[in-house]
């Protein structure tokens, strides 16, 4: 199975131009929405690790894993894990397409 995700364009959301979603402007530069051990967290859950998996390899309680995975979605405003998984997805690909 595929996931097709399609970012919602407009042209004038508060008064600047560019491509919108949520309210965000795209790209975002994520080492200044969350700290570098969320980001850490965030890009694992991107290549399909589970909590436990997380924890064990970073030598952490679950409940810190899931606790760096709350403060990750408030702190990126996404609605829940799979959307903030899609927020830090997208800009990782942007961010390494544009340092190639």
């Amino acid at each position: 199975m595929t996931a097709h995700f399609a970012l919602p364009t407009s042209s004038a959301v508060n008064g600047s131009t560019g491509p919108f979603a949520a309210g965000i402007r795209w790209p975002i530069n994520l080492t200044d929405m969350v700290t570098p051990r969320q980001l850490e967290i965030m890009v694992k859950l991107c290549e399909g690790k589970v909590n436990k998996q997380i924890a064990y390899e970073l030598d952490v309680s679950i409940a810190t894993v899931k606790a760096h995975i709350r403060n990750a979605i408030t702190r990126l405003g996404a609605k829940n894990r799979t959307n903030a998984v899609a927020i830090v997805a997208a800009n990782s690909a942007i961010f390494q397409n544009a340092a190639a």
